[in-house]
């Protein structure tokens, strides 16, 4: 696997917590029409965009580049999560997956237990838990659950494309916040609780991958209601963790996207569960007296 595409993937476990994050929640009765808005008002010159990515996909489930390249070229920059194009930033990634103290996985399960996850990870990612025991445990959940033998592709990262695409129009890419804030949500969730959802998963996998799957296919429908509830009935039992990991982030970024927004036009792609529910940045937007409209996409 190329090098980038496999930080890409690092990215996606730090920015969602599967299944239930990966979609977030709309507000009761609204239905947005689209995964991309166009916000204008409070005086802006030019139109910004903001696209809902999921973080990795079947690209047979991605909304064609095709169909946002337009609107990428109505902007001067592009605003991510973090910045992907700042090596710094990237090895700064490497090192937030490992889990510290000089720990493995093998401090927080059991001998039986950790067995289960060796089961999974061989099946799935063709190697030993072994070989991956420094890897916190909800970054080997992912990878495990987004592998190719899980899903049936190689998946690919929205974001990934999208920098890539910025950069070779020489444009600017910026970050929402850095690794080390993700890493910061992540690790609020302690190893421990981790590695007992890692256990959890390895018990009944297909179970994990069935619902990934189902939130694809929802993805690739463009139906934001059904997905609001598939993510409704998958939400885990850690409230709090649900709220630092899309609520405060969303209320922190509202300031730096009015920033970007004010100072060019900028295309921001974020994990499609920042965009709804009472504190979703498309209300947030809202309040502050933006005009964020969904823009429909052919398909």
């Amino acid at each position: 696997m190329h090098k980038r595409t496999y930080l890409a993937l690092l990215l996606a476990a730090i920015c969602v917590s599967l299944p239930a994050a990966v979609i977030g929640q709309y507000g009761k009765g609204e239905k947005p029409a689209s995964l991309l808005y166009k916000v204008t008002g409070n005086d802006l010159t030019k139109p910004s965009y903001i696209f809902g990515t999921f973080h990795a996909i079947c690209p047979t489930a991605m909304v064609p580049f095709e169909n946002l390249e337009s609107y990428l070229a109505e902007t001067d920059q592009l605003m991510m999560e973090i910045d992907m194009d700042d090596a710094a930033e990237m090895r700064s990634m490497m090192k937030g997956v490992i889990i510290p103290d000089g720990k493995t996985l093998k401090d927080f399960l059991t001998v039986e237990q950790f067995a289960k996850v060796d089961e999974m990870i061989k099946n799935y990612l063709g190697y030993s838990a072994e070989n991956v025991k420094i890897l916190k445990p909800s970054m080997l959940t992912v990878m495990a659950l987004t592998s190719p033998k899980a899903i049936g592709c190689t998946p690919t990262v929205y974001d990934l494309s999208l920098m890539q695409n910025a950069v070779g129009k020489k444009k600017p890419v910026v970050g929402l916040e850095t690794v080390a804030s993700q890493i910061a949500v992540i690790d609020s969730r302690p190893i421990a609780k981790q590695a007992e959802d890692l256990y959890k998963t390895a018990q009944d996998p297909q179970k994990s991958i069935d619902e990934l799957k189902k939130l694809m296919a929802a993805y690739q429908a463009r139906d934001p209601e059904k997905l609001y509830k598939m993510t409704n009935s998958n939400l885990p039992e850690d409230k709090k963790f649900q709220v630092r990991l899309l609520d405060d982030r969303n209320r922190v970024w509202i300031s730096k996207l009015e920033t970007a927004f004010k100072e060019k036009p900028t295309f921001v792609a974020v994990g499609a569960g920042h965009l709804g529910g009472k504190t979703g940045v498309i209300k947030l937007l809202r309040k502050r007296g933006y005009k964020v409209e969904p823009v429909r996409l052919t398909s």
